[in-house]
């Protein structure tokens, strides 16, 4: 995703559409690869309250980054108008905001790597239980 964000920084020809391309790619496996993980992490007794908290980081990250972040900075690099309003024409106005979103994103990575390596011993005893439950199957049709 911060491929993605990157290239939209960029502001060259066709980066917009490659840029959101990419970034919505990045938020459909994301959104597949929650509900999963999040029942395997958790259990499913409390499944609707922990995925909803999970994914309240979508309207809370569309308002703070789309309506508060982009705003501010289109503000900060657009130039006053005659008529009392602001403008701001070109990749330069919203560069610094992709350019937050992609630091943003790298931040996320990381902790989602620190959550892999937590989690490696969670994934291992599941797969161990899964095993020994598979074979006391098969010894039990023996």
């Amino acid at each position: 995703m911060c491929a993605g964000y990157v290239f939209m920084a960029f502001g060259m020809p066709g980066s917009l559409f490659i840029g959101s391309v990419v970034v919505a790619v990045c938020y459909g496996v994301r959104l597949a690869v929650s509900v999963p993980t999040a029942s395997e992490l958790f259990g499913l007794k409390y499944y609707g309250l922990i995925y909803n908290i999970l994914i309240l980081n979508l309207p809370l990250g569309s308002f703070l980054f789309s309506g508060l972040l982009a705003g501010l900075l289109y503000d900060a690099q657009a130039t006053a108008t005659p008529g009392g309003g602001n403008t701001c024409v070109g990749a330069h106005c919203y560069r610094g905001v992709f350019s937050v979103m992609a630091v943003a994103c790298v931040i996320g990575f990381v902790l989602d790597v620190i959550l892999s390596i937590r989690t490696k011993r969670v994934y291992a005893k599941i797969h161990e239980a899964k095993k020994a439950s598979r074979l006391a199957a098969t010894q039990r049709v023996s």
